[in-house]
């Protein structure tokens, strides 16, 4: 079988001329700019995490993969591995902390498709240009598949997944940069859907709290696999997104919008929705943390007796319970996570395992209720957001009361620009890597347009 013969105009298809036909050159300015805070935010993120105890856990076992030099990729402050193994480490290395970028109900998008693409990128000697155009495939392409293929909400109780359709990003990504014609990253499309990941999170919340989490690294991993192998002619099917057992019936989905995989390609850019956490824990309790730290602001050096949240149904059954365990269980326990802003120790600075035995968080921990709020489902479901009401309720009778439905960070939320995201990156590479180094990199990622990858991540090589 010839995989670069004609494409027909088909779903699958459409997808892969826009990966291929993207002009880095005439990419909007702002998409440019977002691409680039997009890249900066994850590398940050990945350089925090890669010296907890699990991501060194990881990379570990992917030091059996070194490279030999000849085509090796930076692990982000670690030295190098080949390729596909510094792909999966620093995927799962920016997804440990929980600070990696988002979209509600579709994930984090960032760590599903930078590290594949960066890895790559340095490995062949690309420069930044080339690298935002792989990345704006990536996103473009990878978020229309979570749209088209997102599983009802009663069929999401039990099947969902993430890195399983988010794979299609790292692909995307690495399709443009391979130079792949359409017909190559059609095929490379089938051969990446039989190195996605099962869809988890139906289980996830049972607890404990799995280490791999979303399970990006291998997603990162499977994606550089799929198009080395497309590289060498591997055959794979070549019609992934189309028909009724498209890939929308293997990841479990009980429907597909076929339309919605191409709405907009190349007019409307998805990745300027996707928002920057300042939070290190899941999205979806952003909006109660908001209140909590403009609460504990207004009403200084007075502790609440109670504190009650009303939100969706979500949060209410799986983000709480017995006191987490470790900071994974963290990431996901709001009475915890509301213990930590009402103390000064914010999940912004970052989880600590030492917090978790501290008795007064503990304490405050157990004066937190959470409730359903009326209506906060329907505008999570319907119009993704992440509804929350929160109140304060102190010794001598009175209360506070606020409400939130869009988060610091996403977009149409409060504040959290480029000045932030900056400051963010510096706070979580500086422990690692040193101030000096830290903004070199900074600098060289922002004006990475013009230089080879591989020169901007010389920076953040040794720790």
């Amino acid at each position: 079988m010839d995989i670069r013969s004609p494409v027909i105009p088909d779903v699958t298809g459409r997808l892969a001329d826009y990966v291929c036909a993207i002009d880095g050159k005439a990419l909007p300015a702002p998409v440019r700019d977002a691409v680039k805070l997009l890249l900066l935010d994850n590398v940050g993120c990945a350089i925090a995490g890669a010296r907890t105890k699990p991501a060194i856990a990881f990379r570990n076992c992917l030091a059996q993969f070194a490279s030999d030099g000849s085509r090796g990729s930076t692990v982000l402050g670690h030295g190098r591995l080949a390729p596909a193994p510094a792909a999966g480490a620093n995927a799962y290395a920016a997804s440990v902390l929980s600070f990696d970028d988002s979209i509600v109900r579709l994930g984090h998008p960032g760590t599903a498709t930078i590290p594949a693409a960066l890895a790559a990128a340095e490995a062949m000697d690309c420069d930044g240009r080339d690298l935002i155009a792989a990345l704006v495939a990536g996103y473009e392409v990878m978020l229309r598949i979570g749209e088209a293929i997102r599983p009802s909400p009663a069929s999401a109780q039990q099947v969902q997944g993430l890195a399983t359709w988010q794979i299609f990003g790292a692909a995307s990504a690495l399709g443009r940069l391979y130079g792949f014609e359409p017909a190559q990253v059609a095929n490379l499309f089938g051969i990446t859907a039989q190195m996605a990941p099962v869809p988890f999170l139906g289980k996830f919340y049972d607890g404990p709290k799995a280490w791999l989490k979303n399970n990006y690294g291998w997603s990162a991993i499977g994606a550089v696999l799929a198009a080395d192998l497309n590289a060498g002619g591997f055959v794979g099917n070549r019609d992934i997104f189309d028909g009724d057992n498209g890939f929308w019936a293997m990841a479990g989905s009980d429907r597909q919008d076929a339309n919605a995989m191409t709405a907009g390609l190349g007019e409307d850019y998805r990745l300027l929705q996707v928002g920057f956490k300042p939070y290190g824990c899941c999205r979806w309790v952003h909006s109660a943390l908001d209140i909590v730290r403009d609460l504990r602001s207004q009403n200084a050096g007075k502790e609440p007796t109670c504190i009650e949240i009303e939100t969706i149904s979500a949060v209410v059954e799986d983000f709480a319970g017995p006191l987490p365990q470790s900071i994974f269980d963290a990431q996901f326990h709001l009475p915890y996570l509301v213990a930590l802003e009402m103390h000064g120790k914010s999940s912004a600075f970052g989880l600590r395992d030492e917090d978790l035995e501290d008795g007064v968080l503990h304490d405050c921990a157990s004066r937190v209720s959470l409730s359903v709020l009326a209506g906060a489902d329907e505008k999570f479901l319907g119009q993704s957001l992440l509804p929350a009401r929160l109140t304060l309720s102190f010794a001598d009778g009175e209360s506070v009361s606020a409400y939130a439905e869009v988060p610091k960070g996403a977009p149409g939320g409060p504040q959290f620009g480029s000045f932030e995201i900056i400051d963010k990156f510096m706070h979580l590479c500086e422990p690692s890597i040193g101030k000096g180094a830290a903004g070199r990199l900074r600098d060289a990622i922002l004006d990475i347009e013009e230089r080879p990858v591989a020169k901007v991540l010389a920076d953040a090589i040794a720790v």
